[in-house]
């Protein structure tokens, strides 16, 4: 029982030593009096392609579902009978081709913008944003956060 308190109060004591013995690690890189500027977040250029894209399949066809809707309840408020019949039918029709061509002209939800941009390294740089404001081919501009603007 003596021999186990001596080697605990030995083991105790050389912890303490050598934990006394421990100090800071030496500095391998001593502070600089100058600071370096930080990194550039953002590339300049300028604006060498602009393509219109599909996020998504397309395929949509609300335009033509709503132009059929509302052209056969246009065409059900003309006659009477079967010229009624054939008003809402022909109304129908003719709804749902106009509002076909509505959405094929107009850009859609699921379209974006891939917009190139040649860098003043020579590299190239292709973001996709859903809009481009104001860009035209040509233009100066800076790349920032996936992101193209005019400079």
């Amino acid at each position: 029982m003596r021999n186990i308190h001596l080697i605990r109060t030995v083991t105790i004591a050389t912890a303490l030593v050598l934990a006394g013995c421990a100090g800071p690690e030496p500095q391998r890189n001593p502070p600089q009096a100058y600071s370096s500027p930080p990194p550039a977040r953002y590339s300049v250029g300028f604006v060498d392609r602009i393509e219109v894209i599909q996020k998504g399949g397309g395929g949509n066809v609300a335009g033509t579902v709503i132009g059929g809707i509302v052209g056969g309840l246009i065409g059900h408020q003309v006659g009477g009978g079967r010229g009624q019949t054939a008003a809402t039918i022909l109304g129908a029709a003719g709804g749902a081709v106009a509002g076909h061509e509505i959405e094929r002209r107009s850009r859609g939800a699921n379209e974006t913008f891939r917009v190139t941009v040649r860098l003043d390294n020579g590299a190239y740089q292709t973001v996709t944003q859903d809009d481009i404001i104001d860009l035209r081919t040509g233009d100066r501009v800076r790349v920032e956060g996936g992101r193209v603007y005019r400079l």
